[in-house]
């Protein structure tokens, strides 16, 4: 074999660069960077458009010098590889034959370099990638170290880039084998690493079994023997053979059936197409590109089916599965069959069936499951949260069973005109009753020169938390509007502080009233601490527990127009029904209980009075039951009334008499410091006076 006198000259030319390249290297020490124990090829990959192959390939070049001192021992030398690339060349060699995993390929296209790896070459760390430039290569340290000749300084390590999160390109990979990745970087540092190992796994065989008389000739299929069909998924394992996975087809019921593998427990990820194609999906962003549903099945599911002897898992989507009784709405007509061959619950790290791209625009969407009894599902949202963001759903469901996503139209929204007028009465109301509730306690502190009782004390609290409930309402849609999250955060909390603070001192107002009326509190110790404790303590409890728990946020009050008015509220309705309707609908218990035996014990002294020709005016009695109304927060009462044909009418009502109601206890406060001053500790005299009036008589509960 002969070689022409152009090759000669290359050859020799890179044999001769090569030995002076090594010797630069070795004498300027980069041997010297790395530990020896880490056992590691050392690969330098140059630009060199006149020549493209191995320079020097570590012990199969023996070295043509003598090196001495720590930085140049004879096992640095072996583990040196030079290669040289060109231009829109391709550089594929094994790298020192000591190093049997250091087996690559070099391509440079526009100055970047396409290294192709196997993953074992990735997983062992054996390698060492280093960018010199030719041209720039000298003995002077300062130079190569500092960065100061623009080389790549710092080694490229293929580990560190490549890997489980490194992404699928089917171009790149085109006639690569699945178990490379392709590394691509500059003599600037790395950019990227692709996988080949296509994350999309099809099934290794199909299984088609005959639906039997699951769909009926409407094509509806009976949800009985839908149920019956997943207990009998067992069966199919044999039809497997030596295959880890299989896609199943009952007629118009499709799935999916793998294998559960006791040494390599992981979440499982099975992705459904538009065009029902189905797969195990090992790859996030390949998932949402080609997948507009999947099912993942958590790794503790995994590792406690296997605990319980469980062997397998299926997924089968049931297309048009007979309604409940209800006659619900199901999203796509599917049901998701889960089985696992074994009894799952109880998950701490659930299982998510997730819908992408769905138009769910005029109805309401909540996550179900059906524990497959019955002739019929029976849907309930046990054990499964829905979660959605933008056009996707999530069912997060802590067992196996069918699941499906069940729709609803909302609420009718209520009209823009509607909620113009009870914003303009809520306005006005409630600028109203803080001018008059700050009109009464200018009254008390400045005008009042008597000492106060301790009823007199309890309405001055309440007036108190409700002119911060009226300044918050008033005052939380301009902050929503300044788009800021913690001054959203802030009022939110501040508005339902003041409310349940309100509630509380309804509440107080109550009990105070029934222990005068049984004149059961005389001897009660340090009595109005322990008031003050109970009606601003408490209330500050439950919002910093909400707090912590992030629970105020914004939220949108849509009208008809489409239009929304924005506030900072609590969005879960849980909270909402648990906290305030429900600590409101206990209040509302007692204050009218309360309310009741008051009434009850005006009447009866009227009635007695009259016996004795001693008649008070009726609208002196009229007056102290309103007050009484209006003092026991029994107005919000109004809100249980807010459902049905009724909705509209009781938000004009609750709107009027509660944004009003600082007004009325005014006009209520002022009649009865008109009448006795600041004496009101009951809503009828001391035993043995037969008149009744409006307010409370002046007999101290306790004294301090």
């Amino acid at each position: 074999m002969t070689l022409s006198s152009d090759g000669l000259r290359l050859s020799m030319e890179g044999k001769l660069w090569g030995f002076c390249l090594t010797t630069a290297i070795l004498l300027c020490g980069i041997g010297c960077q790395y530990n020896p124990s880490e056992h590691r090829c050392i690969v330098l990959i140059v630009n060199d458009d006149t020549y493209s192959g191995v320079i020097r390939n570590g012990k199969d070049s023996p070295s043509q010098i003598n090196f001495s001192g720590n930085c140049t021992l004879q096992k640095e030398i072996q583990r040196l590889c030079i290669i040289s690339t060109g231009e829109n060349t391709t550089t594929s060699e094994k790298c020192n034959p000591g190093f049997p995993n250091c087996t690559f390929e070099v391509r440079k296209d526009d100055n970047s370099y396409f290294i192709t790896l196997s993953n074992v070459t990735v997983n062992n760390q054996e390698l060492n990638f280093w960018f010199p430039l030719r041209k720039n290569i000298t003995c002077i340290p300062s130079q190569f170290y500092q960065n100061t000749t623009g080389d790549q300084t710092t080694p490229v390590k293929p580990e560190t880039f490549c890997g489980k999160d490194s992404t699928y390109d089917a171009d790149a990979c085109r006639n690569k084998t699945p178990d490379k990745f392709i590394l691509k970087t500059t003599a600037a540092g790395p950019i990227s690493c692709l996988t080949c190992d296509n994350p999309v796994k099809k099934p290794d065989i199909n299984i088609c079994v005959p639906s039997g008389q699951m769909e009926s000739s409407s094509g509806v299929i009976s949800a009985d023997l839908a149920s019956e069909a997943m207990k009998n998924l067992s069966s199919l394992i044999e039809l497997m053979g030596n295959a880890s996975t299989a896609a199943i087809s009952m007629g118009k019921v499709k799935g999916f059936l793998s294998r559960l593998h006791k040494e390599d427990p992981k979440d499982i990820n099975f992705g459904f197409s538009p065009d029902k194609d189905m797969s195990i999906v090992e790859d996030k962003h390949a998932m949402e590109k080609y997948f507009n549903r999947s099912v993942r099945l958590s790794k503790e599911a995994y590792e406690m089916a296997l605990n319980k002897s469980g062997t397998f898992v299926g997924v089968l989507v049931f297309p048009s599965m007979s309604q409940d009784e209800k006659k619900s709405i199901v999203l796509n007509g599917e049901v998701f069959g889960i089985e696992i061959g074994a009894h799952i619950a109880n998950l701490t790290d659930t299982i998510d069936i997730e819908y992408r791209n769905v138009d769910k625009v005029g109805f309401n969407v909540f996550c179900n499951s059906w524990n497959g009894k019955g002739k019929l599902p029976n849907w309930t949202t046990d054990g499964c949260q829905t979660l959605e963001s933008n056009n996707s759903i999530t069912c997060q469901c802590t067992h196996l069973s069918f699941f499906a996503i069940l729709m609803s139209p909302p609420p009718k929204n209520i009209s823009a005109s509607d909620v113009a007028s009870l914003t303009y009465i809520s306005y006005v109301g409630c600028g109203l009753s803080m001018f008059f509730l700050g009109l009464a306690l200018f009254m008390q502190f400045v005008i009042s020169k008597t000492k106060s009782s301790q009823a007199t004390k309890i309405l001055v609290n309440l007036f108190l938390a409700m002119l911060f409930l009226n300044l918050t309402f008033l005052t939380n849609e301009t902050i929503a509007a300044m788009g800021s999250y913690v001054a959203c955060v802030i009022i939110a909390a501040v508005m339902h502080y003041s409310m349940l603070s309100t509630f509380t001192w309804f509440f107080i107002e109550a009990v105070h009233l029934f222990l005068q009326l049984k004149k059961l509190n005389a001897n009660i110790k340090h009595y109005m601490l322990k008031v003050y404790v109970v009606g601003w303590v408490l209330p500050a409890l439950v919002v910093i527990i909400l707090l912590g728990l992030q629970k105020y946020t914004f939220m949108s009050i849509k009208t008809d127009d489409g239009k929304s008015v924005n506030m900072c509220w609590i969005t879960d309705i849980y909270i909402h029904y648990g906290v305030n309707i429900g600590y409101y609908a206990w209040v509302f218990v007692w204050t009218l209980t309360i309310f009741i035996i008051v009434v009850r014990q005006i009447l009866f002294l009227r009635k007695t009075n009259a016996g004795k020709g001693q008649n008070d005016p009726a609208s002196k009695n009229t007056l102290t039951i309103l007050g009484l109304l209006f003092l026991l927060g029994l107005t919000w009462g109004f809100a249980f009334f807010s459902y049905g044909p009724m909705i509209i009418p009781s938000y004009y009502i609750f709107s009027i008499l509660n944004s009003f109601q600082g007004f009325f206890l005014f006009l209520y406060y002022y009649n009865t410091n008109k009448i006795v001053g600041d004496d009101r500790n009951s809503v009828i005299t001391n035993k043995g006076s037969s008149t009744c009036s409006t307010n409370y008589d002046d007999t101290p509960v306790h004294k301090k």
